[in-house]
């Protein structure tokens, strides 16, 4: 299925939205859980917190696991919510499975950026003195790029699973999805930075 969603995104959609059993949407979540975490650290700079790298990665895959199902459950629930208010045809469980299956982009992030970004840049990633753009520039710009372009595409195939499921036009599911990404990210993001990490 993971193969699907490469090849043929619209074709893996049709089966993710009439199969029983959304199978794998949590461990997908997982992936979300640590992106997101990881992400919001990149943000805030927490490496400024911290003396060396170690510390900081068992506390981004501890927090990320904790969080990940709450923070997917949220993202699910708004989403499906929102839809349903604009007329949507899909069901709950549709949804909550087009969502999961969207973030392969996310959990391919995950487990090969996030892992070259920590080998190369190291706490550097998550510092401001110096930051990965100082010390190198053209691996930092390249990776937070890759970053960046695997979350955009995670974004379109949220709306085009959205889209089936719900008979959205495109350019609704782009819109729909970019309000909830971006509500649920910025409230993330709020919860995160009431604490002094």
């Amino acid at each position: 299925m993971i193969w699907l969603m490469i090849e043929s995104p619209a074709q893996a959609f049709k089966k993710i939205i009439i199969a029983e059993h959304k199978n794998f949407v949590l461990f997908l979540s997982l992936f979300l859980g640590f992106s997101a975490i990881f992400m919001m650290m990149w943000a805030k700079k927490s490496g400024n917190s911290f003396d060396n790298l170690f510390p900081l990665m068992l506390f981004g895959v501890a927090i990320g696991t904790v969080i990940s199902i709450p923070l997917f459950c949220l993202y699910a629930g708004v989403f499906h919510g929102l839809a349903k208010l604009a007329g949507g045809k899909g069901s709950l469980k549709e949804t909550y499975g087009i969502l999961g299956w969207s973030l392969v982009p996310v959990m391919l992030s995950a487990v090969f950026v996030l892992p070259l970004e920590l080998g190369t840049l190291g706490l550097l990633l998550f510092s401001t003195n110096p930051n990965a753009y100082e010390v190198k520039p053209v691996v930092t710009t390249v990776l937070v790029g890759l970053d960046g372009l695997l979350i955009l595409w995670s974004v379109v195939l949220t709306s085009m699973g959205i889209s089936m499921a719900h008979r959205f036009r495109f350019v609704t599911s782009m819109f729909m999805t970019l309000i909830v990404a971006s509500a649920v990210s910025l409230l993330s993001f709020f919860i995160y930075s009431s604490f002094n990490i």
